[in-house]
Parts: C-alpha cells; sequence; structure tokens
C-alpha cells in the first residue's frame, strides 16, 4: 500500500525516509499485547477514580439529615414526605443469586441467615424418622393453651423472669424450713409469712467464699453440706437448742395435759356427787 506525503512548505521532509511522530498509533505485533494491557489499565485507574469520588459523594450525602431539613417547607407547600424520601423496599432473596457449585450467595445482597430461620421451620433435622409429621395449623384454642402453658414457666419480665422449677423432696424440705425461720433463731425477728403455701417461682443460689476471709473462716469440704436441712441437723448449737426447745414444748404439754386431767375429775366428782343427793331425797320422800 503507498502513502502520498504532501512535502510543499517543507524542505526538510525530502530527506526523510518516515514519520517522527511521539504519538505512535501503530506497533509491532509484539508490542501490541503490552499496549492494549496498558490501554486498559489506564482506563481502569480512570473509572476507579470516578467510582471513589462518586463513593465520597454518596457518604456525605447520608450524612445529611434530608428527612427532617425540608419539613417546615413541604409542610408550607402542602407535599407528602414521600416526594424526596421513598421507602426502601426488603431485599428478597432470590435462586439467581445462588452459586451451585459452593452453595454459598454469590452477593451479600438479600443474605438470609438459614439457623435462624430454621428455628422456625417445621423441618427439624432427623424428621425423616419420624413416624408421623407435626401438624402447620394449629386452632386457636391450642395456640392459646400452648402460650398460657409457656407464661406460666417464668414469673414474667417484671420480676427478670423467674423460673418455676420442679420442687423434688429436698427442696420441699428447704422451703418448709425458710417458711419456719422464726422458730429456728430465738434472738433474730422475721416479718410474718404472706404465703401460706410453699411459693412456685424461686431460684436456689450458692454462697461463695470472700477472698478476704481467712482460711481458718472458711468451711471444710466435710462442713459443708447439699441442703439447709443437712446443714441444720450438723450444726451443734441448733442441735442444742433444739432439744431444750423441745424439752420446754413437751414439759408444757405434760402439765397441760395434767391440768386438763384433773379439772375433769373434780367435775366429775362434783357430778358424782350432787347424783348421790339427788338419790338420797328420793329415798326420804
Amino acid at each position: 500500500m503507498d502513502f502520498i506525503i504532501d512535502t510543499v512548505g517543507d524542505n526538510d521532509l525530502n530527506l526523510k525516509t518516515e514519520l517522527d511522530n511521539k504519538d505512535t498509533f501503530f506497533t509491532e505485533n509484539e508490542n501490541r499485547t503490552q499496549a492494549i494491557l496498558e490501554l486498559f489499565e489506564k482506563k481502569k485507574k480512570e473509572l476507579d477514580k470516578k467510582s471513589e469520588a462518586e463513593e465520597e459523594i454518596q457518604n456525605k450525602l447520608k450524612g445529611l439529615k434530608i428527612d427532617t431539613s425540608f419539613n417546615t417547607f413541604f409542610d408550607d407547600m402542602k407535599w407528602g414526605y414521600s416526594v424526596a424520601v421513598k421507602k426502601r423496599k426488603e431485599r428478597k432473596f432470590r435462586f439467581e443469586q445462588l452459586d451451585v457449585d459452593t452453595g454459598t450467595l454469590k452477593s451479600k445482597l438479600g443474605s438470609v441467615d438459614v439457623e435462624k430461620e430454621m428455628r422456625k421451620s417445621i423441618l427439624k433435622p432427623g424428621i425423616e424418622k419420624e413416624h408421623s409429621l407435626p401438624g402447620y395449623n394449629v386452632s386457636d384454642k391450642k395456640l392459646k393453651a400452648l402460650r398460657k402453658k409457656e407464661r406460666e414457666k417464668t414469673k414474667g419480665p417484671g420480676w427478670f423472669n423467674l423460673p418455676a422449677p420442679e420442687i423434688t423432696e429436698e427442696l420441699k424440705n428447704d422451703l418448709q424450713i425458710l417458711k419456719m425461720r422464726s422458730a429456728l433463731d430465738p434472738k433474730h425477728f422475721y416479718k410474718k409469712n404472706d404465703m401460706e403455701v410453699l411459693p412456685k417461682y424461686f431460684q436456689v443460689g450458692k454462697v461463695m467464699d470472700s477472698p478476704l476471709d481467712h482460711v481458718n473462716e472458711r468451711l471444710t469440704r466435710k462442713e459443708r453440706k447439699r441442703t439447709m436441712v443437712d446443714e441444720l441437723l450438723a450444726d451443734a448449737e441448733f442441735q442444742k437448742y433444739n432439744k431444750k426447745k423441745y424439752k420446754e414444748i413437751v414439759d408444757d404439754k405434760r402439765k397441760r395435759e395434767y391440768r386438763t386431767f384433773m379439772k375433769d375429775k373434780r367435775q366429775k366428782n362434783k357430778a358424782e356427787l350432787k347424783k348421790s343427793k339427788l338419790n338420797i331425797k328420793k329415798a326420804k320422800s
């Protein structure tokens, strides 16, 4: 292919066999790939700068409170706030976003917490081993009963969800001791119990030793007991006071029984004496 070059006005062009141009538009075959890559890299940097600038502008706009800035203006113009602020629609999960090979989402758009959703699901792991499937539709009456049963498990949020534990024989004995605590220590005054029955909602705690206490002040492992009844039975002072109190009760009971017996005996003697006098009067008449 021949090129025609106009050399009018420039005598130096008559001696040149090729054009001198810093911006080379035609390259050799081995440099063509490198030139294309450099061009792509340059274009990529320009696009990255534009995206960064747009992102910076969007971040600044997010900081502005557009919802409340023009409330007065909208009220004067009698416009609705939906003109400037549109509600964001919830992004729902679509199967096109799922990567079939890895089993994960291609992007974070419409991401779903699978574990959280499966807690509400009827289909649980191992459901294929069940003989029957659970009912999907629950009647209002049954649902109300289930909710009432669920509420009865705790005292409620006003009492910090105090639980209602299962009352065993040991817990029952401890609760009865707490109700009769005024008789345990004669020198301590306790308020009278408001409840006649055992409490339903309670929680059992554990007394921890203070790190400031000396080793000799703490209970040994042998002295530690599992229940309050065992602790009281192992307490020597309580046993002494208990025996003393028991003896006082028994002596008082014996005195009352003796007084009652003597009173009944005197009344019986009086009745017999009165009856004998009536019999003597009848015999004389």
